[in-house]
């Protein structure tokens, strides 16, 4: 995981300059944790020679069991507007296994990388925006293991569908260039993940609360 964190970070850092070319700019990072809400979603598994299943998913996340929930965003702004890249560990673990399912879960992990337009107004940061899931699905269906060294780099991750977002957060500075922040944000994802045999589509809605710290990597224009 750690290799993929690095990779999305070198992304978020290579990929950020085309959308924020000009003079004048502020950069600032951030890293944060939290909770999520998921909702239920349909979930439909498809494997060759047997019957389809599907059903209304019900998943949790385990946000502080690891690999833990977590979130890394680059953000380049002028004046009250600005673009930014998140990279969001989210995780998806089944918790209404039908009968025929022993383990489906996506938890290494359902993997949110989105670039959004953000603007200031009212005292918070606002945003909505869009991207890839990278995922490293987990399934054993009717006692049928789908292996994890697979996908990209055969390391289990495979970029699987795409994914919008809409966020407001709050920033409170409490040094020179450091704030803490919190965020809300509501995230909608489709993507199709391999199992034995075939496929799941798996459709995901959730509440993220975030909760983190940042830093302001220059001098604001107006300084």
């Amino acid at each position: 995981m750690k290799r993929l964190a690095y990779k999305a970070g070198a992304l978020l850092l290579a990929l950020l300059p085309l959308v924020s070319f000009g003079q004048g700019r502020t950069w600032e990072i951030g890293v944060a944790g939290g909770a999520v809400h998921n909702f239920r979603t349909p979930l439909h598994l498809h494997q060759s020679k047997h019957e389809d299943i599907s059903l209304d998913a019900r998943y949790r996340t385990e946000p502080f069991e690891p690999p833990v929930y977590y979130d890394v965003r680059v953000s380049a702004w002028a004046g009250n507007s600005g673009w930014g890249l998140k990279f969001t560990h989210h995780k998806l673990i089944l918790e209404n296994l039908p009968p025929e399912v022993q383990r489906f879960s996506i938890t290494d992990g359902f993997n949110l990388l989105t670039l959004n337009r953000l603007w200031q107004a009212r005292g918070f940061a606002w945003s909505v925006g869009g991207g890839l899931v990278i995922t490293h699905p987990e399934s054993t269906i009717r006692n049928m293991t789908y292996p994890e060294n697979k996908g990209i780099l055969r390391k289990g991750y495979y970029i699987s569908g795409p994914t919008v977002e809409a966020a407001v957060a709050k920033r409170y500075y409490f040094a020179d260039r450091w704030f803490v922040l919190g965020e809300g944000r509501a995230t909608a994802s489709w993507v199709q993940v391999p199992v034995v045999d075939g496929h799941a589509n798996v459709t995901s809605a959730a509440l993220h609360f975030l909760f983190g710290i940042g830093f302001r990597l220059n001098n604001s224009p107006s300084e």
